[in-house]
């Protein structure tokens, strides 16, 4: 009985994990694990649920991918974690500390890029390609709609661009902007809201005039604001804010078909529930 005891006990103890870190649900033939449900809720501190829905997305995104059979260039990729590291102020030796810290290796950092890079090139060719650009009717009926969205947008103000090939020449320029800075391009410019992107109207916006906005990566550099004045409202009504309106109905509609096409991938599935 003593011999058997353990034995018993081991059995219970493997059935266990098992359980714990049994296959849930088949996705097209790719699993979702228990486990990886409890650590997407416990990282997003999303529901089961939820949890359950964005790992089937993943699943489904992952085998449209493969189908599509989009490839990207290593050097892209490589270039495009540069870039991201440059962003931030720092180097790629300094991205590669921090990400180890996380327990995350270099090699699988690039391989997660390599796959959202995969993701927009998939949006921009099988689902962008779907939205009708929409008329100047069906663009004031939007306006009309969402009012108090475009409403306080100021018309007219006045910016000095500071354009830098690197963070840390523009953050140097910015803290003197009176002393040249070799490589840094500055330029005068009159803006007008309905010409800005509403990022970066609500950059402009969130930055008190005198002072500079926060750099942004283009990707082939950095810039800066300098917030001179912001200048008065002036005419209202639709044509001074078009380009706003059309701005945000695509980034509306580019949701929305996104979500139209992941439904429609989600119903033509083959999704097996083996235990929740």
């Amino acid at each position: 009985m003593k011999k058997i005891l353990p034995l018993l006990l081991f059995t219970l103890i493997t059935a266990q994990a098992q359980v714990l870190d049994a296959i849930a649900i088949d996705v097209e033939g790719e699993a979702i694990t228990t486990l990886e449900i409890q650590a997407v809720q416990e990282k997003m501190g999303m529901s089961k649920q939820a949890a359950v829905e964005a790992l089937i997305k993943d699943r489904l995104e992952k085998s449209a991918l493969r189908k599509a059979d989009i490839q990207i260039d290593p050097a892209q990729v490589q270039a495009k974690a540069e870039t991201i590291a440059q962003s931030r102020g720092m180097t790629q030796e300094q991205m590669k500390n921090i990400l180890a810290q996380k327990g995350l290796t270099w090699e699988l950092y690039l391989e997660q890029l390599s796959t959202e890079m995969k993701k927009e090139r998939f949006f921009k060719e099988h689902i962008l390609s779907t939205i009708t650009p929409p008329s100047d009717a069906e663009l004031e009926t939007y306006y009309n709609m969402h009012k108090d969205k475009f409403s306080a947008a100021p018309v007219q103000m006045s910016l000095v661009a500071y354009a830098a090939p690197t963070a840390q020449s523009l953050k140097k320029s910015m803290e003197n902007p009176m002393q040249p800075v070799e490589g840094v391009q500055k330029k005068n410019i009159l803006a007008n809201s309905s010409e800005m992107s509403p990022a970066l109207l609500n950059l402009i916006n969130s930055t008190p005039a005198g002072s500079f906005t926060k750099p942004v990566n283009t990707g082939k550099g950095f810039v800066a604001y300098f917030v001179k004045s912001k200048g008065s409202q002036g005419q209202g009504g639709f044509q001074a804010v078009k380009q706003q309106v059309t701005m945000m109905w695509m980034q509306e509609q580019r949701g929305q078909a996104g979500q139209d096409f992941f439904n429609k991938l989600k119903s033509n599935a083959n999704i097996r529930v083996i235990r929740l």
